[in-house]
């Protein structure tokens, strides 16, 4: 017997890995740029992070830890939002999660009944939707506008808001289309939802990882309205195996008391994240290096290149990305008229030249008709990937 809940759920970004397993085997090369993990690629996590792992099982740090995060770590990422967004929260505003994803469990679970609506931008990160409709809930898609380079669509998002919504997601540097949403964008939606009295979840993985302009942290543009961060370890210490996040309280006027508990409760439930990840994450705050803005200067130079090669395509256009490590060019299917589908021409670019990208749909009804790639891989290998999609189209 299965349930409901495991039925429904579909992750178009793995989903499309099993394909491209089965090319594998026939004897294929296949570039993988359907998942955004630095570390399947030429970047390597910093020596003095992985020394501190040593450091801290050795030193017998293998217990589990707090469940709401190592003390000494949420106090040090205390300071970090102090620093980087000019934000007071107090470590006991901070719960260290398993991941991002983590995160996004805790607060889905503590907010969402059947029936319930979370707002979410369009197209959007898989987990979302399967979230909010594992907990019985209803994500509804506000429109990120590719005619305005993928900015939020203000009018479609409050047209979207009903007695059932429960919060307004804003998830920036944006998965899946790489873009940094403007901090215009951003204080509307803050507004919004001050009006309707409703919280803010942030998206923050990307923040570090931004081109042309600097992040603006949503909770740093709200006086009173609640917003509730979820960052991590992941993208800008290159730590993606070592599943290490966190969320954060900016709760001006203490409207979050009940659902802090209820995460809590969670968070204790589980028991803790892994306790060596989060002493040796400390490290990252204690010691300066340039890692990230090293990856962020490689990136954008493969960025760069990539944009280039894809605007040369006909029956391709792209918005470039001004954050994350994504593209998510639109695909002309009236003109290319070989496939019917984004779905389809995902799968038939994978089996015929062993590029692995993401179909579009697998993101909300939003991202109908687009794919997504990474650009992480390095000049050498972007060159053949971008011949491979150009004499595919042909």
């Amino acid at each position: 017997m299965v349930s409901r809940r495991v039925r429904d759920i579909e992750y178009a970004i793995r989903d499309i890995a099993v394909i491209a397993d089965q090319v594998k085997k026939t004897g294929k090369q296949i570039f993988n740029l359907n998942i955004g993990d630095p570390l399947k690629y030429d970047f390597e996590t910093p020596k003095f992070i992985t020394e501190a792992l040593t450091n801290a099982s050795y030193n017998g740090k293998n217990f589990y830890a707090d469940s709401l995060g190592v003390v000494e770590l949420r106090e040090e990422i205390s300071k970090s939002l102090k620093r980087k967004d000019n934000l007071d929260i107090n470590s006991d505003d901070i719960v260290v999660t398993t991941g991002v994803t983590e995160a996004i469990y805790f607060l889905l679970a503590a907010m969402i009944e059947k029936g319930q609506e979370l707002l979410i931008p369009g197209p959007t990160y898989p987990l979302y939707i399967n979230n909010t409709k594992f907990y019985d809930g209803i994500p509804i898609e506000y429109e990120l506008n590719e005619e305005d380079d993928w900015e939020p669509n203000i009018d479609d998002l409050r047209n979207k808001i009903t007695n059932k919504t429960q919060a307004i997601l804003i998830c920036s540097p944006n998965n899946p289309t790489g873009v940094l949403f403007s901090k215009k964008k951003v204080k509307e939606i803050i507004d919004i939802a001050g009006e309707y009295n409703l919280p803010v979840l942030s998206d923050e993985i990307y923040d570090q990882i931004t081109y042309e302009r600097d992040y603006v942290s949503p909770a740093s543009l709200s006086k009173d309205v609640p917003v509730i961060g979820m960052n991590g370890f992941s993208k800008a210490h290159l730590m993606t195996g070592w599943r290490l996040g966190y969320l954060y309280y900016h709760d001006p006027e203490n409207k979050l008391i009940d659902l802090k508990e209820g995460i809590a409760k969670l968070a204790r439930a589980r028991l803790s994240a892994s306790c060596i990840a989060q002493y040796a994450a400390i490290e990252i705050f204690k010691t300066k290096s340039n890692h990230t803005v090293e990856m962020v200067r490689s990136l954008r130079e493969r960025r760069d290149y990539s944009y280039k090669r894809l605007k040369q395509i006909e029956g391709i256009n792209c918005v470039n990305a001004s954050g994350a490590f994504y593209l998510f060019p639109k695909i002309n299917l009236k003109e290319l008229r070989n496939w019917k589908t984004d779905k389809d021409f995902a799968i038939d670019l994978l089996k015929k030249t062993g590029v692995c990208t993401v179909y579009g749909s697998g993101f909300g009804k939003f991202g109908e008709n687009h794919i997504r790639l990474t650009f992480l891989p390095n000049l050498n290998t972007l060159e053949k990937v971008y011949n491979h999609i150009e004499d595919f189209v042909k």
